[in-house]
């Protein structure tokens, strides 16, 4: 029996998915995938097929954007979209079977950072294709490594957190959701400064990335006169966008010491230890009371 849309929003959307994420995520893509995963719940396909068809297309669209013509770009960000919109069925779908898991999020992020490179990557060949200038797949390649760095910093940070975890002797107690956790988009800065900042920073963000690809796309096939000057254009401002976030954000987050904190807020000793680092291992040590001299 094919469950109803009010069933499938019930079990399958995440936890506030009216609230937290990108515009496109929450009144878009989530809303559109749930009618994806209605159709094709019933039939038992699984989070893991799905997963990898998405991955596919993303490749496919990645592969149309290195032909480089204005037909080439409308294909590629009509793919891309696709891309996106099943990139949310997986999820849906796991929760729906029960068998949401470690494995399938890891699949799914393995997914992400492949194509945070290989997108800039196929629009600056693309470019270059049509230019016969190399610059522009170096600025692709920038733009893509710039993405992936974006996409990895907290990744890499939780998997330093792992490493940590296999070193250490006793027992830590895990303080649930004391760490980072999603949360509502801000508010658009006043200040003229911040403002660009955000512009820049939320050009970065893969969904306003996908969406201003679809744009620039849509123009250069209404204008293919403009075409060259439009994508090369798009292409070297993506790749300022992008390498300018990712190097504020890791200088950001190397000046606040971020990984340390944010693994002293999930993870901390005994109320009566510490821990300390000593010849090559982390110990939970525990805490012996001085006597008060008199």
């Amino acid at each position: 029996m094919r469950p109803t849309l009010a069933e499938l929003e019930r079990r399958c959307q995440k936890p506030d998915h009216r609230l937290i994420g990108s515009w496109m995520a929450r009144r878009v893509a989530r809303p559109s995938a749930l009618r994806i995963t209605w159709l094709i719940a019933p039939y038992g396909v699984s989070a893991h097929a799905v997963t990898l068809l998405a991955w596919g297309v993303g490749l496919a669209a990645a592969a149309q954007f290195g032909i480089g013509s204005p037909v080439a770009w409308l294909c590629g960000a009509i793919t891309l979209q696709l891309w996106y919109l099943l990139d949310h069925v997986d999820g849906q779908l796991a929760r729906w079977h029960g068998v949401a898991s470690l494995d399938g999020v890891q699949l799914d992020y393995l997914m992400h950072h492949t194509l945070n490179l290989l997108v800039p990557l196929g629009l600056g060949y693309g470019a270059s294709r049509v230019t016969n200038h190399e610059l522009w797949l170096a600025a692709g390649l920038l733009w893509g490594v710039a993405a992936l760095l974006n996409g990895l910093l907290h990744d890499a940070r939780y998997k330093a957190f792992i490493q940590r975890l296999k070193r250490v002797r006793g027992e830590l107690v895990v303080r649930g959701g004391s760490g980072s956790r999603p949360t509502m988009q801000p508010l658009m800065p006043r200040s003229p400064l911040r403002l660009a900042a955000w512009v820049v920073q939320k050009a970065a963000e893969p969904p306003v990335t996908l969406n201003l690809i679809t744009c620039v796309a849509a123009t250069i096939w209404l204008l293919p006169a403009t075409s060259h000057f439009i994508s090369c254009a798009f292409i070297g401002a993506m790749c300022v966008a992008n390498s300018a976030t990712m190097l504020a954000r890791l200088w950001k987050s190397q000046r606040a010491g971020a990984a340390e904190t944010e693994f002293a807020a999930w993870f901390a000793p005994p109320a009566d230890s510490s821990l300390e680092f000593r010849d090559g291992w982390w110990h939970v040590t525990r805490q012996t009371s001085r006597a008060k001299s008199p």
